[in-house]
């Protein structure tokens, strides 16, 4: 898929933040946009900004950790040519006092709201051997941060998820790309406190999320099985998956040394 006229994107948490910046960057392609997100008068913004753009935008209120909200909206939209499922969370806590609740929540909103939503779209697209699901997940899906136990586990479900899912739609008409991002300046940190977050990681400049936004269009287009940014997330994640030992001795060692 390299034009977007014409065909209808999906977007899960499009209120705010690089769900927004990507419904913009749509719009802005000439995509037809669905919103959906918890917040109807954020989503009623966003829904503006895209049809100052020329497009058709429609706002959907959704929770994606409910299935049946999921199923309504996929059921709302005759037919999904781009599935984004961005939505999701994270509350940081070392793993030995994290809140319960708080891990669950987790897992309902990041990996399950991918879920429900996937296999909404899934049984249409196949049908006619067409679409893309573009999973925005996180680095923290690929390597374990300290105090971020219960959002690496929902990212790292989320990474398998799409692997398998890619693996089982290879040939049959649907992409599945991943985006995989570092840290995004975004309003993501009123939940998640940056300060709680290794070291390390803070070293890192916080992305603009029209950056996530671009990369999550191109992966729409292009199918590519997946995207990280920046280019040190990049080159650490190789690092990772060569050396892990000395991965994670290097991240706890300049952890120590910021704190």
């Amino acid at each position: 898929m390299t034009d977007f006229r014409g065909k209808t994107v999906v977007i899960t948490g499009a209120s705010s933040g690089i769900g927004r910046a990507a419904a913009l960057e749509f719009a802005r392609r000439g995509a037809g946009v669905v919103l959906a997100a918890r917040r109807r008068e954020k989503l009623e913004q966003v829904a503006e900004a895209c049809r100052a753009l020329g497009v058709n935008a429609t706002p959907i209120v959704t929770d994606v950790s409910v299935r049946d909200d999921c199923l309504r909206l996929i059921a709302s939209v005759p037919q999904v040519d781009v599935l984004v499922s961005n939505a999701g969370f994270g509350v940081y806590d070392p793993i030995e006092s994290a809140n319960v609740h708080d891990l669950e929540s987790m897992m309902q909103t990041n990996y399950f709201g991918a879920v429900y939503c996937a296999q909404a779209v899934l049984p249409k697209m196949l049908e006619r051997r067409g679409g893309t699901i573009v999973i925005v997940s996180s680095i923290t899906g690929i390597m374990g941060f300290a105090s971020m136990g219960g959002y690496c586990a929902s990212k790292f479900a989320l990474n398998g998820f799409a692997e398998a899912l890619r693996s089982e739609v290879i040939g049959r008409g649907v992409y599945v790309s991943m985006v995989c991002p570092a840290t995004t300046d975004t309003d993501f940190f009123q939940t998640a406190e940056r300060d709680k977050m290794p070291g390390a990681s803070r070293m890192m400049l916080a992305m603009k999320p029209e950056k996530v936004a671009r990369a999550i269009c191109d992966a729409a287009a292009d199918g590519r099985y997946r995207r990280i940014l920046p280019l040190f997330a990049r080159v650490y994640v190789r690092l990772k998956e060569i050396f892990p030992r000395t991965a994670h001795s290097l991240m706890r060692r300049v952890s120590a040394l910021m704190e």
